[in-house]
């Protein structure tokens, strides 16, 4: 096999796919309804097919349309899981940010108790 560096284009946007991947290079291409030499072949091209992209992406859970934006067509549910986890995303961070804020002030408040309970105990010992 070649070494990653030599590889070109969507060939190497695969191998690098796979090997970001929680799989061996076998298992996504038997996922993807390869053979593991067939996946080699693969990453080899530089002008791989976007069918055989989208069926690893598929295998493996990676939207190529992010490298290939002519590619949005074949990941379209992928998109809109994305555009759907970015919103619960940023529903959860102004959630956090709020309960952030409640805390900010909750601590102010306890320091100034303690401040008051401190000058309290010295007025006491006088």
């Amino acid at each position: 096999m070649r070494k990653p560096k030599d590889l070109k284009g969507r060939g190497k946007s695969l191998y690098l796919a796979v090997t970001m991947s929680r799989f061996s290079n076998k298992d996504a291409a038997i996922k993807a309804g390869y053979k593991e030499n067939t996946y080699y072949s693969h990453i080899k091209q530089e002008f791989l097919d976007y069918s055989i992209l989208e069926k690893y992406g598929r295998a493996i859970g990676y939207d190529f349309s992010v490298e290939y934006p002519e590619m949005a067509e074949y990941f379209p549910d992928i998109i809109q899981d994305t555009i759907s986890k970015t919103k619960d995303f940023e529903l959860l961070q102004n959630k956090y940010l709020a309960l952030l804020e409640k805390h900010k002030d909750l601590m102010e408040k306890y320091s100034d108790l303690q401040e008051k309970v401190i000058a309290l105990e010295q007025k006491s010992k006088r």
